[in-house]
């Protein structure tokens, strides 16, 4: 690939040279005692170090005399402070008492018991709300590594290096975010412009964060309760023109000695998406969120108190939706969708309507200077209803209350013979039930389930080694209830205990580092893999648990008992490995991994099915052993003191190892290269970023086979279980993508204008469920605006 992006810029400049060096010391502003580990970066450029034991640190490689530092730790209030010439300078932090985050800068974040020897990316407030309209998965995909499965354009789940759904824990301020977390068609409800910070972490991380882990884990986190903070409020407003589309946001809080609070809320509205061709009829989406928190300090104690709630109303595109079976078999072979209408900003039915509630409470007690104890009580409550294209469209087809509690203790230890750690215990509950009135045979059946676990994690420094392990302990019971396809009522009830496990090491170099973790996690089958039975969507889909192969052919006529069937949960070995060197403005950063799942939970197609609403595509959930191994590449390198630019790539291989044949619905390789030009202050601005944005996603080469739905159809092609893996329609050619914005700042505004698909490409993405029936949208042109009115900080 070239750096063609450079000729989108008149640039003319030679690299200064990059000789200058930065050397201080940080002190504790009341103790004059040195502060070990803190974060240092020369702002404007991708320098950046820790401070040693005795609060010293050095930065070389500068390519000018003068820079402005950064300067934060855990504890004490940031420091932002001009640095002339490259003498020794002493620095000092003034002590703070923040809130119950854990972490509050990238640099401490990759301190964490548990998660330091992992590979892991941190996105800030500017990144995540330079389009506040966005999803979770969106958000994320910018990532190497990372991508998202979605079913239009609504519906986006996060992937971390091929695996997505119950593989990924979603924390949602520290609480396990208690969703249906089952198929594609359910993604987790997160209020974007709530987040103040996103921490994805690529690693099998089942000891830190519990089960199910065996992807990774993505953390969000919304406003810190600070302390000693001026009142501030925080206006955002935004408009796109695919779509039509608009979101307003409002933010404020205050800390004083002993209090913080903070309230938040927004409001997002589109209408139709427009591919570059034609419209995407019913596909726009209604969401309402909103946010508090408070905080009491008192000597060694913090309590919190957070609540966050999310109204969401996303259309799911018409053309999915078919009742004959001539419209069924177009459509899926159609270059355009069968229903195109006028664009609208109705939603209309298919859609889905979900309320998410959460309640958290935190209680800290610091009872020495290293040890410390919390508890965290945790409750959610998720509503959701779904709607189809039938006679009683006014009801809904798929109506269930899902209700979440987690319970969990944790005591943060002394330093005991160099070892740093946790131990902790935890309870963790949901109960699903179906709300009676659908008039439709319930999807997933009632269940309950309990899950009791505790764990420990531990880690020693030694020079600039650090050394980490922790084991997991979990037992997990599941009592179901459900109908059998006569409708007489079943009950099943199943267990397991598991041990996980994960060691990981850590060496810092002068110019870079090296990561390296073994981690092992494990995942039962969710209800929906095990007793799915019926329509779902464009499909029909039939859990493990509810078919069977007698003479060559398929049955659904019973359902089978755990305990008598196959079924095993997945176990996941995931080793990563994270290379990092930083040297003369430039940084490369190589992270290659292995993912061996045994008992890996896919659906697959299996044959076409007659049903009132005509021929439906059938799916199984199968099992196999699956082996999953890529590596991610970065590299950032800046040509001078306001341009640089980012060169990424990432590959996954994937294989079924039993049958020796490719995983479906699995990532294609990516390439994305940007070039940022960052002007500091232009034209009276305080701040102007230009950035262009490429990157060309292949075609999925690794697909399995392809059988036309007709062949199925007409009987031409036989299908059993026993036969190798297939799709219906030929995976989607690679694409190019080109995206520009410019973000400014101005005084108390910030804001940023941003082209989406530039060039307005038609194409379709391989990990889209409705890549079936449409292209993905066009052009997108995004205006952002954000004013902060709060008291200007000054430095004493």
């Amino acid at each position: 690939m070239s750096l063609f992006s450079l000729g989108c810029f008149s640039i003319n400049a030679q690299s200064e040279p990059c000789s200058f060096s930065i050397k201080g010391k940080v002190l504790d502003a009341k103790t004059d005692e040195p502060i070990p580990y803190a974060a240092v970066k020369v702002n404007g450029t991708a320098k950046f170090t820790s401070t040693d034991a005795e609060g010293n640190f050095t930065i070389d490689g500068l390519c000018s005399k003068s820079n402005t530092l950064f300067i934060s730790s855990i504890g004490y209030a940031d420091l932002t402070q001009d640095h002339e010439n490259d003498s020794n300078a002493t620095f000092y932090l003034i002590q703070k008492i923040t809130g119950l985050e854990e972490v509050t800068v990238e640099a401490e974040r990759l301190k964490e018991v548990g998660t330091e020897s992992i590979s892991q990316v941190v996105l800030d407030q500017a990144e995540i709300k330079s389009i506040p309209t966005q999803s979770l998965g969106s958000a994320l995909s910018s990532v190497q590594g990372v991508t998202f499965a979605s079913v239009g354009n609504n519906i986006q789940l996060p992937i971390i290096h091929g695996l997505s759904g119950n593989r990924i824990i979603v924390l949602n301020n520290g609480l396990k975010h208690g969703f249906q977390n089952w198929g594609e068609e359910h993604a987790p409800e997160i209020d974007i412009t709530s987040a103040s910070r996103i921490t994805l972490i690529k690693g099998a991380t089942g000891v830190r964060y519990g089960s199910e882990a065996l992807g990774g884990a993505i953390l969000v986190e919304s406003t810190a309760l600070d302390l000693n903070t001026p009142f501030y409020t925080d206006l955002g407003v935004s408009g796109e023109t695919n779509g039509q589309g608009f979101n307003t946001n409002l933010e404020l809080g205050s800390g004083s000695e002993n209090w913080s609070y903070y309230l938040n809320g927004s409001f997002t509205q589109i209408g139709d998406r427009t591919a570059p061709d034609y419209n995407l009829t019913n596909s726009g989406k209604e969401e309402t969120a909103l946010g508090a928190g408070l905080l009491h300090h008192h000597k060694n104690w913090d309590v919190s108190v957070r609540y966050s709630f999310l109204d969401q109303n996303l259309a799911i595109l018409r053309t999915s939706f078919l009742t004959s079976p001539e419209a069924f078999i177009r459509s899926i072979n159609a270059d355009e969708p069968v229903i195109i209408d006028p664009l609208s900003r109705d939603i209309r039915e298919p859609n889905q309507v979900t309320q998410h509630h959460l309640a958290k409470a935190q209680v800290d007690w610091r009872y020495s200077d290293a040890g410390k104890l919390t508890f965290i009580g945790g409750f959610q409550l998720n509503k959701r209803q779904e709607f189809d294209v039938r006679r009683n469209a006014d009801l809904p087809i798929v109506d269930l209350d899902l209700v979440t509690n987690d319970y969990q203790l944790e005591w943060t230890h002394p330093s005991w013979n160099g070892l740093k750690g946790l131990l902790g215990i935890q309870y963790f509950s949901q109960n699903n039930d179906n709300n009676p009135g659908t008039l439709n045979s319930p999807i997933v059946p009632n269940y309950n389930i309990e899950r009791f676990s505790t764990f420990i994690v531990e880690k020693m420094e030694k020079d600039r080694n650090t050394f980490e392990a922790g084991l997991r302990l979990d037992f997990e019971s599941n009592n179901v209830r459900g109908r059998e396809p006569n409708n007489d009522l079943f009950r099943d009830e199943f267990s397991f205990t598991n041990l996980t496990a994960s060691v990981g090491y850590v060496r810092e170099f002068t110019d870079g580092s090296f990561r390296t973790n073994l981690g092992t996690a494990w995942r039962t089958a969710n209800p929906f893999e095990l007793f799915s039975f019926g329509q779902n969507r464009w499909r029909l889909i039939y859990g493990l648990l509810r078919y069977e192969e007698n003479n060559g052919e398929i049955s659904t006529d019973n359902v089978a008992r755990f305990d008598e069937s196959e079924v095993q949960p997945e176990r996941g070995y995931k080793f990563i490995n994270e290379f990092r060197i930083n040297k003369n403005d430039n940084e490369h950063v190589l992270t290659v991994y292995s993912n061996y799942i045994e008992n890996y939970i896919f659906d697959r197609p299996i044959n076409v099915t007659t049903t009132v609403r005509g021929p439906s595509l059938a799916f199984i959930f199968d099992q196999a052993d699956a082996l999953f191994l890529g590596a991610d590449y970065n590299w950032r390198t800046r040509w001078t003191t306001s341009i640089s630019t980012d060169l990424g790539l990432s590959y996954l291989w994937t294989r079924n190892i039993g049958d020796d044949e490719p995983l479906i619905n699995q990532p294609p390789i990516s390439t994305s290269l940007s070039i940022q030009w960052d002007q500091g202050t232009f034209l009276g601005l305080s701040s102007s970023i230009v950035k262009l944005r490429s990157s060309y996603t292949f075609e999925q080469f690794q697909a399995p086979r392809t059988i036309p739905i007709q062949a199925i159809v007409d009987g031409s092609e036989t299908v059993t279980l026993d036969s190798e893996i297939f799709d219906v329609l030929d995976p989607p050619e690679g694409y190019f993508l080109l995206d520009l914005s410019w973000s400014f700042g101005f005084k108390n505004l910030s804001g940023s204008i941003a082209v989406q698909n530039v060039l307005n490409t038609s194409y379709r993405s391989y990990l889209n469920d409705l890549r079936y029936f449409a292209d993905e949208p066009g052009r997108n042109l995004i205006l952002s605006l954000n004013y902060q009115f709060k008291p200007r900080k000054t430095n004493d």
